[in-house]
């Protein structure tokens, strides 16, 4: 049986506190948030939103001031963002959250009333090294968010907040759920080490953990800084547990700066099995041999959730696809999505086999 779902809108951090084991005929996402950045919605009450509680931890019931701590341009349009919060903040949403959820926040533009939401990655930055750092698992580097942003040219909060200083204060709100992946109960934990040195564990190779449960497997279709969900499923504390087959589209790889070396070490280690195309190099997924392309792709298998796994499991083949990128993107890969709601699934997706049933497309 495939996957079913229902779409309904946001919920928060707050109601995973009384959530037993997902159901995964419960899907809830929410309307309008980011795929890195892509959503935003004008809020009528401001006034009464934009209060400031005094409360330290980030929260969806108000805003919580932060300053600007880290700002670096990777090139003309992208840009990192590191948010530090005024107060220190004692939960550690990573550790939390880990990679059964893909969440946001939402950025305050206070000058037109807007606020727009995006997905933060687990990054510091360390002045001692003079780069980003992965947080370590259970450290939380005392509530800061690190963001891989682009300014478009219609988008207000992001080319406002590139427009901001070191120590200019922003105003959060959040954490929102964007999408929920089955949580098996006392599933062990994944390991990161082969993230913590980028330069050696680019030749080594990991040692395969067994897992109690087989674990699901996700197609995803990404495009500019709608890699950001996906790198925060692969990169957070507990790291997503199957193997993600990964279709990146973007003018240049270099566009992803530092990013850029995390996927490669994921496709190394066979965590991802990386696709990108540049358009810069003549990859546009609108003008590459359609027939390669549609080779490349998987089609979908059935998933059924806690099936018991084994040591001789080498099954890779995803049960679920998540596309996120501009609309023109989104239509190609899935098929035009309406507004609120899904729409029928077309494109390269329909292609091979994909429907409603299966396949995702983010706002």
């Amino acid at each position: 049986m495939f996957l079913q779902k229902s779409f309904v809108r946001l919920y928060s951090l707050n109601a995973l506190k009384s959530t037993s084991r997902f159901n995964w005929k419960r899907h809830k996402v929410i309307y309008g948030l980011s795929c890195g950045a892509l959503s935003f919605s004008i809020y009528m009450a401001y006034n009464s939103l934009s209060r400031f509680n005094d409360s330290p931890n980030l929260s969806t019931d108000h805003f919580t001031k932060y300053r600007i701590s880290y700002k670096k341009d990777i090139d003309e349009e992208h840009f990192l963002l590191e948010l530090t919060p005024i107060l220190t903040q004692n939960q550690n949403l990573w550790q939390i959250i880990g990679s059964t959820k893909i969440w946001s926040v939402e950025i305050k533009q206070p000058e037109i009333m807007v606020v727009r939401n995006y997905t933060p990655l687990p990054f510091y930055f360390d002045a001692s090294a003079g780069q980003i750092q992965l947080l370590k698992d259970g450290e939380n580097a005392d509530g800061k968010l690190m963001f891989y942003l682009k300014q478009y040219k219609n988008g207000e909060v992001a080319r406002w907040i590139h427009g901001l200083g070191i120590n200019d204060t922003v105003e959060l709100r959040g954490p929102y759920i964007e999408y929920e992946f089955p949580n098996p109960n006392h599933e062990m934990k994944r390991d990161r080490n082969i993230l913590k040195d980028l330069e050696k564990t680019t030749h080594a190779t990991e040692q395969k953990q067994i897992f109690k449960y087989e674990p699901l497997n996700i197609l995803m279709f990404t495009a500019g800084t709608g890699v950001v969900p996906a790198l925060q499923l692969l990169l957070t504390e507990s790291p997503f547990y199957g193997t993600m087959h990964l279709f990146h589209s973007c003018k240049t790889k270099s566009e992803l700066g530092p990013l850029s070396k995390y996927l490669d070490v994921l496709d190394k280690q066979n965590r991802i099995k990386l696709h990108m195309h540049e358009s810069s190099k003549g990859g546009n997924i609108k003008d590459v041999n359609i027939k390669e392309l549609l080779n490349q792709i998987p089609e979908p298998v059935p998933y059924k959730e806690m099936k018991s796994n084994g040591p001789h499991n080498n099954n890779t083949n995803p049960s679920l696809a998540l596309v996120c990128g501009p609309d023109s993107f989104i239509t190609t890969v899935a098929g035009e999505k309406y507004d609120f709601s899904q729409g029928p699934v077309g494109g390269l997706l329909k292609e091979k086999g994909w429907d409603n049933q299966n396949v995702y497309k983010f706002p």
